[in-house]
């Protein structure tokens, strides 16, 4: 399960996800992204409270990252996985 909380500050939009990023949900969540390249500058996501991201969610939120989105908090497990170490 996935719980998404939508909060608009100072013309931010950030996006709290809880529980699980699974595929199931990622247009769900994909339906809570601002449209706008200008709005998607100024998206957060709190993902502290995200405790497991599958493969589609993981490519979701790289997605999300490359364009313009900024992670305010992460778990360290979800750390992990959007920052790989390079060898």
């Amino acid at each position: 399960m996935l719980r998404i909380t939508r909060i608009n500050q100072d013309g931010a939009v950030l996006l709290r996800l809880e529980g699980k990023l699974l595929a199931a949900w990622v247009g769900e969540l994909s339906s809570q992204v601002p449209a706008s390249p200008r709005e998607l500058d100024s998206l957060r996501l709190d993902l502290s409270q995200l405790i497991f991201v599958d493969s589609t969610g993981a490519a979701l939120l790289h997605q999300l990252i490359d364009r313009g989105a900024v992670i305010e908090k992460s778990s360290p497990f979800v750390a992990e996985l959007l920052h790989p170490r390079r060898s």
